[in-house]
């Protein structure tokens, strides 16, 4: 089966007029010919429809393309990289007791006596300065009642009893505030090198004030409440 090549009727593989038209079906291969505009094969250049799909050579045709098959995309989540200085960002109390006040914050200074590789916070700090202060009264009524007795049971003991006492208990008192402000210096992340100024005479004392009052920085976080603990 055929299509006639001028009026794109049915006709028989013999045929060579059409029995509708009355064309004579010519051969490509002995006239001019093209290709047919839509299954591409050779029929005579003046025929108005392909003999062999019966298409009108008046039209254009297109195939449907295909729609490209994409693959899936998998979407790649970038975890923000954790660098040094994020990790060292630490969310800190303002004080080591959760509730600062004269008696735990000044057992914490006793406790905290011989300890620097930490913080302690300005109200931890100043309670248990005014604690201190508050022993100092009553160790200078206590030191005085013992000097009384010893006056007189063995006058001769007194003076060196008194500078023993005096001295023990002064040293106590020094180490235990100046460690205390190394820490608070650590709370203002300030340089703990900063505590030899108090040595400046007048000049230090102001100096020391006025850094124990600073608020508490967490910028970089070296110290924590924690004590801190270096590698062997």
């Amino acid at each position: 089966m055929k299509y006639c090549q001028r009026c794109g009727r049915k006709v028989t593989e013999q045929t060579q007029n059409c029995p509708h038209c009355g064309i004579k079906q010519e051969n490509p291969t002995e006239v001019e010919s093209k290709h047919c505009k839509k299954c591409d094969q050779l029929i005579p250049v003046n025929a108005n429809y392909c003999s062999h799909c019966g298409a009108d050579q008046a039209f254009f045709y297109y195939e449907q393309s295909k729609p490209e098959k994409t693959e899936p995309t998998t979407q790649t989540v970038i975890e923000p990289k954790i660098t040094k200085s994020s990790e060292q960002t630490v969310a800190l109390p303002k004080n080591e007791s959760i509730h600062p006040g004269l008696i735990v914050s000044t057992k914490l200074m006793i406790h905290d006596l011989f300890s620097i590789s930490k913080r302690i916070g300005r109200a931890d700090y100043w309670w248990g300065f005014l604690g201190l202060n508050l022993m100092s009264v009553a160790a200078g009524i206590i030191i005085g009642v013992i000097l009384s007795l010893t006056q007189m049971f063995d006058p001769s003991l007194t003076d060196s009893l008194y500078r023993l006492l005096l001295s023990g208990w002064l040293a106590f008192i020094y180490i235990t505030i100046t460690t205390a402000q190394v820490r608070r210096l650590h709370d203002c992340e300030w340089s703990a090198w900063l505590i030899f100024a108090k040595f400046i005479f007048i000049v230090g004392d102001v100096f020391i004030i006025y850094a124990m009052l600073q608020p508490q920085a967490t910028a970089k976080a070296k110290y924590t409440f924690q004590e801190k603990k270096h590698p062997n």
